[in-house]
């Protein structure tokens, strides 16, 4: 194989992984919005949604994996071309941001929020509502890093 179809393959493997990044946190927002809204007045129905945003998961580790394989493959076939430029520096910063986000941020919000749903209580309402506006600042991150690296990928600031 040729390093252009190569560096093709690799630029396709490397949207698809962002597009399943991209579209897991978009779908974990929608359905996390209506656990917030029916959690109130229906919560058994509500406890279903969260049971479904953890096995959807799974896409966002296969976006994950594929993004990060790719762009090693894109990284290796322009021979780091990209390396020393500002916005390449400062999209890798971002995607670090974004894994710590998703990592420390998120994912204790969302672990902090099936604990306290397991454990129950008088003032569990109250309580829910305040974790569920971490996890909505923690959503409105993500989204908005994930914008910034595609404007970086495109335009390609310097």
């Amino acid at each position: 194989m040729n390093a252009l179809l190569i560096l093709q393959i690799c630029l396709i493997l490397h949207l698809s992984g962002l597009i399943l990044m991209v579209g897991h946190t978009a779908v974990d927002f929608i359905i996390f919005n209506n656990f917030s809204k029916k959690f109130e007045f229906e919560k058994e129905k509500s406890l279903a949604l969260l049971e479904i945003m953890s096995k959807l998961s799974v896409l966002l580790i296969a976006g994950g994996i594929l993004l990060i394989a790719s762009g090693t493959g894109l990284f290796l076939v322009t021979q780091g071309a990209f390396g020393e430029q500002i916005w390449f520096q400062v999209k890798m910063g971002l995607i670090v941001a974004l894994i710590l986000n998703g990592s420390f941020f998120g994912g204790r919000q969302q672990s902090k929020l099936k604990n306290l749903i397991r454990a129950g209580g008088p003032d569990l309402k109250s309580k829910v509502r305040a974790v569920n506006l971490k996890i909505k600042l923690f959503y409105t991150l993500q989204v908005t890093i994930f914008l910034t690296i595609i404007i970086l990928a495109v335009f390609k600031f310097n």
